[in-house]
Formats: structure tokens, sequence, C-alpha cells
């Protein structure tokens, strides 16, 4: 790593939040770019990164990544 470059987990809270909604936009697209991002990662990171949340709207948006999650499970069940 060079001076710059900072592990995910040093990173600011907004940052990582910011990143945990672009990982579940490529999940839904089904992205090439989304490397090895699953639902499971992006809670973990979403609620790592929630901070204050006034508004309430991060918590809303992790509420939508498990609604996901349970729906993709789902349709890999229904699948098989």
């Amino acid at each position: 790593m060079n001076s710059d470059t900072k592990a995910f987990d040093q990173t600011t809270a907004d940052f990582r939040f910011a990143a945990t909604v672009a990982g579940f936009g490529m999940l839904l697209r089904k992205s090439e770019f989304k490397g090895n991002c699953t639902f499971s990662k992006l809670l973990q990171y979403g609620n790592a990164s929630i901070g204050t949340d006034k508004e309430g709207y991060r918590k809303e948006f992790i509420a939508l990544v498990k609604k996901a999650n349970k729906l993709s499970d789902k349709l890999t069940d229904s699948d098989e």
C-alpha cells in the first residue's frame, strides 16, 4: 500500500456506507464488477457504518438489504 491508501475499516463511516450502497446496486444488477460482494457482507459493512443516522435513512437501507437477501434466498431455493 502506498501512503495514501487506507484499509477499508480505517475509512470514514460515510465512505463505508456509500460503498455498501454501491455494492448493493452491483448485486442487484448482477454486475461483473461486484467481485466477492454478498448480502451478508453488505449487512456487516452497513451495520458497522450507520453512524448517528438522525433521520433513520441508513437503518431503512439496511432493512431493504435484509429484504433483498431474503428474496434472493427464496429465488435461489425455487431454482433448485
